[in-house]
């Protein structure tokens, strides 16, 4: 299995095409991309990470790669 995908990040309506690795825990990945796209709000309490195109919800507790995420897919924070 590779060690990265390259996948679509979208977050308050603007895309980004990243590469991110499949060994990192769902929770670690949502708080280094609140870091690199400078989101300034305190820490997440209401949120679900989806993979749009596969209709998949990521749990925070797990890692990446337990999911059937492959390369072009497209990933989105919901919040609420």
């Amino acid at each position: 299995m590779d060690q990265h995908i390259n996948v679509t990040f979208r977050m308050n309506g603007a895309s980004h095409d990243l590469r991110i690795p499949t060994r990192m825990e769902v929770r670690r990945l949502i708080r280094e991309l609140d870091q690199i796209f400078g989101s300034t709000m305190e820490p997440r309490s209401k949120y679900q990470l989806r993979v749009v195109n596969k209709g998949i919800l990521l749990d925070e507790g797990k890692v990446v790669q337990e999911y059937p995420i492959t390369s072009g897919d497209l990933i989105e924070i919901e919040e609420w």
